[in-house]
């Protein structure tokens, strides 16, 4: 699902850019296994930040981002000249990529985004390559219970019939036959409650 006005104005703005590289980031890079990409898929792309963070630290060789807004599509190649990016409006549900595509997948915030959220976890193990690394920092149902998180919830526009928990997304990660080999649950300045984790195939 698009994002509503406030989520645009949240996910687009200076703070948000240097929270995502200055403590996400840290984090995620502590957990992947891999010293190297030639191609990457990242998700939800939005403005191309998270884009622009994986460029300067991972320098695949070959980058494809995707988003359903093509609003943000389009900023987001404004923002990044750069001809190894592939940015294209895409349904992270249902990819239109050959099997075994990436060497990772990289999701900064967007499953909790997806209603069908089963649905787009099974494509992106079908075009990780074998070996591949699931790359994740997400929000889950648990984000939004308690002081702050009911008044997160009362301002943003998310599938929370749908959503899942923390551990349910893990445990269906193990299901559908993925090992998690780091797991990291934070709440910075205890406003958002979310996680993060590397995945590979088992």
């Amino acid at each position: 699902m698009k994002l509503n006005n406030l989520e645009f104005l949240l996910m687009n703005n200076p703070v948000r850019s240097y929270v995502q590289e200055n403590y996400e980031l840290p984090i995620l890079r502590k957990m992947i296994s891999l010293d190297k990409f030639e191609s990457v898929l990242e998700i939800g792309c939005g403005s191309g930040n998270g884009t622009k963070i994986i460029k300067k630290y991972f320098n695949p060789l070959r980058i494809t981002a995707i988003d359903l807004d093509e609003k943000m599509i389009n900023i987001a190649k404004q923002k990044n000249n750069d001809t190894n990016i592939n940015f294209t409006v895409a349904d992270a549900s249902k990819l239109d990529f050959p099997d075994k595509e990436f060497d990772a997948v990289f999701d900064f915030g967007i499953i909790h985004h997806i209603p069908n959220w089963r649905e787009c976890i099974s494509e992106l193990k079908r075009v990780l390559k074998l070996n591949g690394e699931l790359i994740i920092e997400e929000l889950s149902l648990d984000t939004f219970k308690g002081f702050p998180g009911i008044i997160w919830k009362s301002l943003l526009a998310h599938p929370y019939k749908q959503m899942f928990t923390t551990g349910e997304f893990v445990q269906h990660l193990n299901n559908v036959g993925f090992s998690i080999k780091h797991f990291k649950e934070s709440n910075p300045l205890k406003m958002i409650r979310h996680f993060s984790l590397t995945a590979k195939l088992k």
